[in-house]
């Protein structure tokens, strides 16, 4: 019997590439969106590289103390980093993203943006939020508890194995995958910059 790869992953701002490559080779995919608000890391800002090839960031501003919130009731500020953006990438890939940052909530912007990417990466993966579920152990033991909501697999990049308690897997199986990128920007760019023709064949290729 076939196994059900299931992957899980934090609700990233226009991830990167490495983040769609595990979501395409998934049977299913769980957006954490109940865990703790991490400060530096990924949630509210990316990269890319801008028509000059000058790296660039760009930041989704927050309320105050939203590391103390879980990502699914952090809220964005007021101010004018919406404008910011939206004239950042539009002057560098011609595009409106209104729709995306019209939300109130982080989550939802993130949830929007990596829809946008999905639909242009052609990826079909059913989806699910982990707020939706009702699993409230911690840590690995609810990584292991959310993939048995579904399916038999757990599916990890290779930085999984700093982390992750494998005494915990004892009726799930556990997969470590090295993901392969050009680079570590924003999905948007690649995508943008017509640098994913390949993106199906090379999940099939390398995973």
């Amino acid at each position: 019997m076939k196994d059900i790869k299931v992957a899980i992953h934090q609700p990233e701002h226009f991830p990167y590439m490495g983040f769609f490559q595990k979501m395409e080779y998934s049977d299913v995919f769980i957006i954490l969106d109940d865990v703790q608000y991490s400060k530096g890391n990924w949630q509210n800002r990316n990269k890319f590289l801008n028509k000059n090839g000058v790296e660039e960031f760009f930041t989704i501003q927050l309320e105050p103390k939203a590391y103390r919130k879980p990502i699914n009731e952090v809220v964005v500020s007021d101010n004018n980093w919406r404008e910011i953006i939206l004239s950042k990438l539009y002057q560098n890939f011609k595009i409106d993203f209104t729709d995306v940052y019209s939300h109130k909530k982080l989550v939802d912007i993130n949830i929007a943006s990596i829809n946008w990417i999905r639909e242009k990466l052609d990826i079909h993966t059913p989806m699910f939020l982990s707020s939706e579920l009702n699993i409230n152990t911690k840590s690995t033991q609810r990584l292991v508890d959310i993939t048995r909501e579904f399916g038999t697999e757990y599916i990890s990049g290779e930085g999984g194995k700093l982390y992750l308690e494998e005494q915990f897997f004892t009726d799930i199986k556990l997969s470590y995958h090295e993901q392969y990128v050009d680079n570590y920007y924003s999905a948007l760019y690649n995508i943008c910059n017509n640098l994913t023709d390949t993106f199906h064949e090379d999940v099939r290729k390398y995973y």
